[in-house]
Parts: C-alpha cells; sequence; structure tokens
C-alpha cells in the first residue's frame, strides 16, 4: 500500500510500529484508512476509535491507545509538537494543550485545565457526549501527559488520581503504569488531578524567550488561517510548523495540500507566488525575532530555521539583510533592519 507523500501517512507508520498489518486494517476499515491518510487534521473522535480497536485487535495489544504515546515522535505532531517540546514548564505544557491542540487536530477534541486552590486538572474533552466512551482516543489523549512528564519528573508525573468515562476495562494493567492506582470510571470527564505546584515543575531546559516568540507566531499563522484561506496562507502555515525540520520544499507542501506537484508549480504560477521566496521571507523573520528577542545561540536558531549548519545560516542572513546575525543581534533595539529586495 502505497501512502508515503499523504498528509495522515506518519499515523499509518506508527500503527504499523505497533504491529499491526496495514493491509488487513485497510480492508477491515477502509473509509476510516482514507479519512486519516487525507483528513487526518478532522478526522472525528469515533473513526480514530474505531482504528484503535481495530489496531488492537490485529496487533493482538488491548492498550493500543496508550502505547501510541510510545510509538509516536512529537516531531511529528508539526508546529504543536514543536511548541510542547519547547515548553519548559509544566504551566507551559497544559497552556499549549489547552490553546493550540486545534493547530495538531480541530476535530471534536480539546483539553480545559481546571485550577483549584490545591490541584489542577486537565481534562480532555469530546464536542459530542456520544464520544465520551471512546477509550482508546482518550488513553492517547490523557496518556501523553504522565508519559511526556516522567523523563524529567519521574514519579511526580503520574496524577493524583484520574478518571475516566468509559467502563472498565479488564485489565488495569498498563493503567496503572501510566496513571498510578487511583482510577475510577464511569465517571463524568475524562482528566486528571494534579497537585497544583506542578504547574511550575521545569521539564526541559527551554529558552522563555523562544516560547513567547513562537507562540506569537503561533498565534498570528492560527488567525491568518482562521481569516484568510488563501494559498499563501495554506503555504505560510506549512512551512513555519515544518522549518526546523527536512519537510519543507515544495513537493512536502503540494502533499500537504492534496496536490501534484505540477498542479502546485502551476497554481503558483497562477496566483504569483514565488516559493522560494516565501520560504526565505518566513525564515528571516523568524531568525530575526530569534536574535532580537532572545538570547538564543546562532547555532539553535540555524537549526531552528532550517539550516544544516550556522555557516549556511549566517551567509543567507547577510544575503538577506546585509550584516551579520550578532551585529543584527546587537543593534536590534526595538529598530528593524530591512531586508534586501
Amino acid at each position: 500500500m502505497e501512502f508515503d507523500n499523504l498528509p495522515g501517512a506518519w499515523v499509518l507508520e506508527t500503527f504499523r510500529r505497533g504491529g499491526v498489518d496495514l493491509e488487513v486494517l485497510s480492508q477491515r476499515l477502509p473509509e476510516g484508512v482514507k479519512l486519516m491518510l487525507y483528513k487526518m487534521d478532522t478526522v472525528q473522535p469515533d473513526t480514530i476509535t474505531r482504528l484503535l480497536q481495530a489496531c488492537a485487535d490485529i496487533s493482538g495489544n488491548q492498550d493500543f491507545g496508550l502505547i501510541m504515546n510510545e510509538l509516536v515522535d512529537l516531531t511529528m505532531y508539526g508546529l504543536f509538537g514543536y511548541l510542547l517540546l519547547n515548553s519548559g514548564t509544566v504551566q507551559n505544557l497544559f497552556d499549549t494543550l489547552v490553546r493550540y491542540h486545534r493547530v495538531h487536530h480541530d476535530g471534536g477534541i480539546s483539553y480545559k485545565m481546571i485550577a483549584n486552590k490545591n490541584t489542577v486538572n486537565i481534562r480532555f474533552c469530546y464536542d459530542l457526549e456520544t464520544y465520551n466512551n471512546n477509550r482508546h482516543t482518550t488513553d492517547w489523549g490523557l496518556g501523553f501527559i504522565p508519559y511526556y512528564l516522567e523523563s524529567s519528573l519521574g514519579l511526580l508525573a503520574k496524577p493524583l488520581s484520574a478518571q475516566f468515562a468509559y467502563d472498565t476495562p479488564n485489565n488495569l494493567g498498563k493503567l496503572h503504569t501510566y496513571f498510578g492506582d487511583n482510577l475510577t470510571f464511569n465517571q463524568a470527564h475524562n482528566q486528571l488531578n494534579y497537585h497544583r505546584s506542578i504547574l511550575n515543575r521545569r521539564i526541559v531546559d527551554a529558552n522563555p524567550d523562544l516560547l513567547r516568540i513562537l507562540h506569537e507566531q503561533a498565534d498570528k499563522r492560527l488567525l491568518d488561517h482562521k481569516n484568510d484561506g488563501s494559498l499563501l496562507n495554506e503555504i505560510n502555515m506549512f512551512l513555519f510548523e515544518n522549518l526546523s525540520q527536512d519537510k519543507a520544499n515544495a513537493t512536502d507542501v503540494a502533499t500537504a495540500l492534496g496536490l501534484s506537484i505540477s498542479t502546485f508549480k502551476r497554481t503558483l504560477i497562477q496566483e504569483g507566488i514565488n516559493f522560494r521566496k516565501t520560504k526565505d521571507a518566513i525564515k528571516n523573520k523568524l531568525a530575526k525575532q530569534l536574535l532580537s528577542g532572545s538570547t538564543i545561540k546562532v547555532s539553535e536558531i540555524a537549526e531552528k530555521t532550517g539550516f544544516s549548519n550556522p555557516g549556511s545560516f549566517t551567509r543567507f542572513f547577510i544575503r538577506c539583510n546585509q550584516i551579520k546575525p550578532l551585529e543584527y543581534r546587537k543593534s536590534a533595539t526595538g529598530k528593524i533592519l530591512k531586508p534586501k529586495n
């Protein structure tokens, strides 16, 4: 089955890593596989759960929703994963889940954080109550939190308690591994309950200026994407999400938009869009923001803007701005230098 260049291919690849025969899955749920491949960002929770349940049956692992967290690389989540990886504290992480999850998936699923005097609850929500029994989807969405936090927080990553809307499973072993011993089922909500002090815990050595700049850019991209569905904004959104990965060339963008490369290039010409200039403008803008608004090393900025080495980045920056990156950083006291035409 050929699907490598489709938007949801990474999900099917993850299923394969979990021991799923993709041919069997496609025969069993052809429409579900098609939706996941082509409409991954808006596929509905019931479809996700049917696919995950089929994966559980085919692989023989009835905790398949949970192990998705062990199989997925966060970079697969694009901009959303990029923000998660740069969340310096648990508070930052929860804020990112609540605010930016729809960058990754805008199909009836969201997170909600409820802070009380002594506790904080992170809730995994469905737009429709009929989705509440979607065990595998819930386990994937809630299981991400303790799984991701464990590497830096150890036992503190496990919640004080966990509540699930679905029925009690036959085997609780893997659920206990992820969520601890205090589990309750058939509840009104799917949520994890932590002591409020966990919000201040540092989980990665992230630069707060970098996180602020990333959030500003993400907010702008989301607003542009919402208000203007033009091809240019679709391109800008994809490029911003994928600059730091090797997935930001014309073929990748065309695939993400569901177009052949020839149709994509023809459409660019028709709309007067120069792909290289568009990509360079995004790289340059983000680079200048990181230089002027943070103390991040030039080598890190080079990596985050898609360059293989600092030398290539420096040459690019000089070509755009007629000044070296560090010189720009020293001079950028609120004054934005104009790039070369």
